[in-house]
């Protein structure tokens, strides 16, 4: 007969057999554990350990493991990290824009105020139509509105929800809105580097989190890798250059197309320009899962905490969702007109790009810290 062991979730117990997983025995039991990956990768399963042992998913060092590596082999007490429990709210649609020519800017009035983290995601349900889930982020202009919400969805070609928007869905289509779900939410407190990566649409989460970490301390080393496919896709170039006004933060802009229109621009893959990581960093992700997972383990390997949020992306031909399923995907961007009604106020005009002669291509430095210009307003502007 195996011999079983009592483990101890926050207030829940159960019984497991020895060399279980931890995270099977609670699932198994009815325990609810936050989980993604199950490679020990993302992160989203850390949990810490109180009182017991395991074998393998733990940290040197540290009491925190991973539950989804972790085995049964004694008694174990754990706790999780305390989140908003999800609530479902009415909200309507009141105000569309097109940031880019394939993403829509959707902002929504809610009933009451949604308690969230920054960085965690809603699952958004139109009326009439399938459910998507996409995270609520900082406004890229002014401050926040408890009542309001704002949501970057990339349209795809074949998308059942994305491509409705401005035609079907317009202002004051109603919508219900569950959440919050997700652990790859900002954790306060940390006294180390930070590092964000963000792909397409990815911005949007990493967006709050960067800006709940400045608004907690404004002095913080906080190093930003945002990546486009091209130089037009950067829509939140004017978030990022007040971003980068703040002491110690680094902004990498990243484009996979070669360009040589502004030297301030990276090129490549965003993973090709990760600083290096220290154990006292940590590290936020969210994008197409080929990035989350490659940022996940280079974190790993430095022994950085690493919180990831992958995206994929739902289309006609694939009506199923889960918790996890996100819009996602490289994004242009344009001066294309808003999808509000003509009564709607007009987003003011941008002034007309400078003319410059195009700057010679850099070296990227190892270590992102070691990048002096930060993100210049100046080249960010005139390559519009």
């Amino acid at each position: 007969m195996r011999k079983t062991c009592k483990v101890t979730v926050n207030e829940e117990t159960f019984v497991a057999n020895v060399g279980d997983l931890l995270l099977d025995g609670a699932i198994m039991n009815g325990v609810e554990l936050p989980h993604d990956c199950r490679t020990g990768i993302c992160g989203t399963c850390r949990v810490r350990r109180v009182e017991g042992k395991v074998f393998g998913g733990d940290e040197a060092g540290s009491d925190m493991i991973h539950a989804c590596q972790a085995r049964i082999v004694s008694d174990l007490k754990i706790v999780t990290e305390a989140v908003p429990d999800p609530v479902s709210l009415s909200a309507q649609v009141t105000h569309l824009v097109r940031l880019a020519p394939d993403v829509i800017g959707v902002t929504m009035e809610v009933e009451k105020p949604l308690d969230y983290l920054p960085g965690q995601y809603c699952n958004v349900q139109f009326r009439g139509f399938p459910s998507r889930c996409y995270s609520p982020t900082y406004p890229l202009q002014r401050g926040p509105n408890p009542h309001v919400l704002h949501f970057h969805v990339r349209q795809l070609p074949d998308g059942a929800v994305s491509m409705a928007l401005g035609t079907t869905i317009r202002r004051g289509h109603r919508v219900r809105l569950t959440g919050p779900f997700g652990h790859a939410f900002f954790r306060p407190k940390h006294r180390g580097g930070m590092v964000l990566v963000s792909g397409g649409t990815g911005f949007a989460p990493m967006w709050s989190i960067a800006t709940a970490a400045i608004t907690e301390r404004p002095e913080r080393e906080l190093i930003f890798v945002v990546a486009a496919r091209d130089l037009p896709s950067f829509y939140m170039h004017g978030a990022l250059c007040r971003l980068a006004l703040f002491p110690n933060v680094t902004i990498v802009p990243v484009v996979t197309e070669p360009q040589a229109i502004s030297s301030a621009f990276r090129s490549g893959l965003p993973t090709e320009h990760l600083p290096n990581l220290s154990p006292n960093d940590i590290v936020y992700t969210s994008g197409a899962p080929g990035l989350t997972d490659h940022v996940a383990r280079v974190a790993k390997a430095a022994g950085a905490r690493c919180y990831a949020d992958p995206f994929v992306s739902n289309a006609k031909h694939d009506e199923t969702t889960n918790l996890m399923s996100r819009l996602a995907g490289w994004l242009d961007s344009g001066s294309a007109p808003t999808l509000a009604p003509q009564h709607e106020p007009p987003q003011p005009p941008q002034p007309p790009p400078q003319p410059r002669r195009p700057a010679p291509k850099t070296r990227m430095p190892q270590d992102a810290r070691e990048y002096a210009p930060r993100f210049a307003r100046s080249e960010i502007s005139n390559s519009r």
